[in-house]
């Protein structure tokens, strides 16, 4: 069983670049895995039926270099546009290896307590703390939840006792705590429309921030991951749903009072948004969104920082772009999910392309002087081997360290090293 659920990143509710699904079908906003069994990640379950805010590949000025990034080497690995390989890696370390060292957030993701999964019988409290302990051997700063509000809306108090104890963990030990909204796996069963999809979101968000008081909110996460969970989408994108949802206007308006909820309970969280970071990949309606609200975004009174999820070579490309061409209006950038894509099927591939990926995503988060950068399949720090069922097996899976692990660690602690002084939370 992986230790991810099935709505995580391996499984994109986006048709990405670098992922091909076997199945797909045309709906609303672009095109939409039906399954995406040919990923062959190495820890890949089948999808629930889609009904996705897809995206779908397109040309795109990925290509293209704003003049401080050599051009990406082309790495088509079997049916994988814009893969991570060596070749690409090679010639972006040229580029971005010179760049300043920046001091970022590094905070990688506690899967087991992400989503659904802290519900689920193999992730016992023992087995989120030695998932925790292994995170924090990294000399990370932070830990970031994709936070699941299953247990709230279903009354498990259980559950919430879990959560409860892991973030105060996370704050005891001198830990930034990382929220990310995961919404819940209730509405994928039982989709709302969005009117009433949207205040049960400002009222997740603000039960959540008054719980926990995170120093980092990410409050909308890639907008069409939530397309499963909004009613009335049509495969047309012709509905007045489609055209709600379709509409920037839309999006800002309920970022406005997600911001307003967050602060009104705890005003010092800073809050963000995040999208793919294949912005301009805008083949589809969905795709344009993404690149859409980004750009309103930077003007957003209130919202502190900027969150762009990278999985694919022209993800990186085009959020440097994004950068050079739009800006930030001054707020905070984060790296907020990342890793070196699906696109390697072959695990002891990937086990051999990551270290180089970790190294060369250290180098980028400086060359455009990220705030924070959250790993996000962090299973792999442990073992490229499939994680047991059994929390016995996932006490013994999480104690294994890889190399991929030790570039992290290894640049952590070489940081400190030279600056012993820092606090453990003080970015690195």
């Amino acid at each position: 069983m992986r230790r991810h659920s099935s709505n995580r990143k391996a499984l994109h509710w986006h048709r990405r670049p670098g992922i091909a699904p076997t199945v797909a079908v045309w709906i609303g906003f672009g095109l939409a895995a039906a399954s995406l069994a040919a990923c062959s990640h190495p820890r890949a379950v089948p999808l629930p039926p889609a009904r996705s805010l897809a995206t779908s590949p397109a040309s795109s000025p990925s290509q293209a270099t704003t003049g401080t990034s050599a051009a990406p080497a082309t790495c088509n690995i079997r049916e994988y546009p814009n893969g991570i390989c060596p070749a690409w890696l090679s010639a972006e370390a040229a580029a971005w290896g010179s760049a300043p060292e920046k001091p970022f957030i590094l905070s990688p993701a506690l899967g087991s307590d992400s989503y659904d999964n802290p519900g689920k019988p193999g992730n016992t409290l023992p087995v989120i703390e030695e998932e925790l302990s292994m995170l924090e051997d990294t000399g990370a700063q932070g830990i970031t939840i994709d936070m699941g509000y299953d247990p709230w809306l279903s009354g498990n108090p259980a559950v919430i006792a879990k959560d409860t104890a892991i973030v105060d963990l996370i704050r005891s030990s001198g830990h930034l705590v990382v929220l990310k909204d995961a919404s819940a796996e209730t509405y994928r069963h039982h989709p709302l429309p969005w009117a009433q999809f949207a205040a049960a979101w400002v009222a997740r968000v603000r039960t959540i921030a008054a719980a926990f008081h995170p120093d980092y909110y990410t409050v909308i996460k890639e907008p069409p991951w939530y397309a499963p969970m909004i009613a009335g989408l049509s495969r047309t994108a012709s509905s007045a749903a489609d055209r709600q949802v379709l509409s920037v206007s839309t999006w800002i308006s309920l970022l406005d009072r997600l911001i307003s909820a967050v602060k009104s309970v705890s005003p010092n969280t800073k809050v963000g948004i995040a999208v793919d970071g294949n912005v301009y990949n805008t083949a589809s309606p969905g795709d344009r969104l993404d690149l859409q609200l980004m750009t309103a975004a930077t003007k957003v009174s209130g919202l502190d920082f900027l969150g762009f999820d990278i999985y694919t070579a022209s993800a990186f490309s085009d959020t440097e772009q994004f950068l050079h061409r739009v800006g930030t209006g001054g707020k905070s950038v984060w790296i907020n999910e990342t890793w070196s894509t699906t696109a390697n099927t072959d695990p002891s591939l990937q086990e051999q392309i990551d270290p180089q990926w970790a190294n060369m995503l250290i180098d980028f988060a400086h060359h455009i002087g990220a705030a924070g950068v959250s790993p996000f399949f962090t299973d792999y720090f442990a073992s490229y081997n499939a994680t047991p069922d059994s929390a016995a097996g996932r006490l013994a899976f999480f104690k294994g360290r890889t190399p991929v692990f030790e570039v992290f660690r290894n640049f952590e602690h070489a940081c400190r090293a030279r600056s012993p002084s820092l606090s453990s939370s003080a970015p690195c």
